[in-house]
């Protein structure tokens, strides 16, 4: 059930970010922003009350983790800013390789309370294929 909803979490990142992108053009950036959060906000209030028994205390998790909610403002705003001017294959390239990159850290350190997952010299193979295969679908 993981690699399906991470494949399907990746096919709603791209189909989004085109989604933000041609938003913004009649909204304007904030508005868009506005607009796609506020109707995140209620569909995530309607499955938390639809699946979710009572109310959970909102003081127990740390502070610093409720910053998910402004970094997710910010990331539909960064890739709605980078779609129109990169295109979607060139936006997505470098979403991936960033991403790629900052999971590595954030697994092989155990930030932020995740399991510590090494990261084996030979899996910087990979790392080289992906950064090989994003030099190629930039200049191509």
């Amino acid at each position: 059930m993981g690699t399906i909803a991470a494949v399907l979490s990746g096919a709603a990142m791209a189909l989004q970010g085109a989604m933000n992108a041609q938003l913004s053009r009649p909204l304007g950036l904030y508005w868009m922003l506005v607009s796609v959060q506020l109707l995140g906000v209620l569909t995530a209030l309607g499955l938390a009350f639809w699946r979710t028994p009572g109310l959970p205390s909102l003081i127990s998790p740390p502070v610093y983790l409720y910053l998910a909610g402004p970094l997710g403002v910010a990331i539909t705003a960064l890739v709605a800013l980078s779609v129109p001017r990169l295109g979607m294959v060139r936006t997505t390239t470098f979403i991936v390789v960033a991403q790629l990159l900052a999971a590595v850290l954030l697994d092989h350190l155990g930030i932020l309370g995740l399991e510590t997952r090494p990261f084996p010299l030979w899996r910087l193979v990979g790392v080289a294929l992906l950064a090989a295969g994003a030099q190629i679908l930039l200049h191509a």
